[in-house]
């Protein structure tokens, strides 16, 4: 009893699938926010360097807090 070798094989692909997802995502949140003027973010009050810096040291949490914070009028 336990996990055989093809398991495993399967078990390491589709975590292999959803990392490079992820990681796909990631890099798309990263480039928008770096792709919005500063003179943008400024107007609203937002601080473009905060969420980068976010996105960045805290990966996948500071993109989901970057997804799920409301920006206003920024894209």
């Amino acid at each position: 009893m336990g996990i055989g070798v093809a398991e495993l094989g399967i078990i390491v692909i589709v975590f292999g699938v959803i990392s490079i997802a992820v990681f796909v995502w990631w890099l798309m949140m990263l480039i928008e926010a770096l792709r919005i003027p500063s003179g943008r973010w400024t107007a609203t009050g937002q601080s473009q360097i905060l969420y980068v810096l976010a996105m960045i040291f805290l990966g996948i949490i500071g993109t989901i807090l970057y997804v799920l914070i409301p920006r206003k009028q920024l894209t």
